[in-house]
């Protein structure tokens, strides 16, 4: 009888000790996981912390030309749509003589 409590305590040992190397297994599995998703995460916040310092800089350089494109205007009390100061095309044009101003707008000057 004994031997048999021996048996069957060794039988549970073997079955308790497999159930712990499978459980130790599915943790190191789902640490392996969560580390992997910490570098991926890791990476995306690098990511998005440069986007953001990227649209900060863009968002001054929009700031400054709004800025100066007012002080053009006002310094020339509004400008034609063709005459912006952002459409260099026409503004270089202009300069070279290259097109002149269509006669009704002549007569209205």
């Amino acid at each position: 009888m004994r031997e048999q409590r021996g048996a069957a305590k060794a039988g549970t040992k073997g079955i308790d000790e497999r159930r712990l190397a499978e459980r130790i297994a599915e943790l190191e599995r789902r640490l392996e996981e969560a580390e992997a998703e910490n570098v991926v995460l890791r990476e995306l916040a690098y990511q998005s912390k440069q986007r953001y310092e990227q649209i900060k800089q863009l968002m001054k350089q929009n700031d400054e030309l709004r800025r100066q494109l007012q002080q053009l205007q006002g310094e020339t009390g509004g400008v034609r749509d063709e005459e912006r100061p952002d459409s260099w095309f026409f503004r270089t044009l202009r300069q070279e003589n290259a097109i002149v101003p269509h006669p009704d707008e002549r007569k209205e000057n």
